[in-house]
């Protein structure tokens, strides 16, 4: 009996040893990550990707394009960025090794609770997310849209593009779609000099009137 009881009392410390180490071993990993550069200058990993004509977009304002003969970059458009004009989250990101079909959720973006769900353009398995969005902290949504969020290993890109949008058509798309948000806009006072929107429209707007919003330029 004596015996069995100080094997259990070794197999505790063994166990408790272990955990303490494990948590020292997450605690030095966080603080290496936030004193990494992309940490402190997270714009450094946001690399432009140039626009092509194999780029395509689906109504939820996500694209996606080619990166080689078997990958291709995800990310979102302007006209994300025109409505979010500061800054923006990137929440519930998939994880690396996630299959995601084309259409369902990949991401939410926005600022505080007014955020909007997009979907993936394209199936396929998550091979890498961009280091500057996995640290979770804001991010220029005009820099946002001129990288890429994810890169995916697509199953059938020329087969799911039938799905999708061209370049022009998704530019004829969001050009309407802007106008009409300048008109609820000017409407209220929120142009800037610049003819940018004010950040305040969105963070100051009532639960009822971002679902009004969501319903009138995000029906899907």
């Amino acid at each position: 009996m004596v015996f069995i009881l100080v094997i259990l009392t070794v197999a505790v410390i063994l166990a408790v040893d272990f955990v303490l180490r494990r948590e020292g071993r997450a605690i030095k990993e966080i603080g290496k990550e936030k004193r990494s550069p992309i940490f402190l200058s997270p714009e450094r990993s946001l690399t432009p990707v140039p626009t092509d004509k194999r780029r395509y977009y689906h109504l939820s304002h996500s694209w996606v394009q080619p990166a080689d003969a078997e990958y291709v970059y995800v990310g979102f458009d302007d006209f994300i960025s025109a409505l979010f004009t500061a800054e923006v989250r990137l929440d519930d990101l998939p994880l690396i090794g996630t299959h995601i079909p084309q259409g369902s959720k990949i991401w939410e973006v926005g600022k505080d609770q007014h955020k909007v769900s997009q979907l993936s353009p394209v199936s396929g398995k998550v091979i890498d997310v961009n280091p500057a969005c996995r640290i979770n902290i804001p991010l220029s949504s005009d820099d946002l849209k001129k990288s890429w969020i994810l890169k995916i290993k697509a199953d059938d890109l020329q087969k799911e593009a039938h799905n999708l949008m061209k370049d022009e058509q998704a530019k004829l798309m969001n050009t309407a779609l802007y106008d009409e948000l300048l008109l609820h806009t000017q409407a209220g006072h929120y142009l800037n000099d610049g003819g940018k929107i004010d950040p305040i429209y969105i963070e100051n707007m009532s639960e009822a009137e971002w679902q009004n919003l969501i319903s009138k330029f995000f029906s899907y």
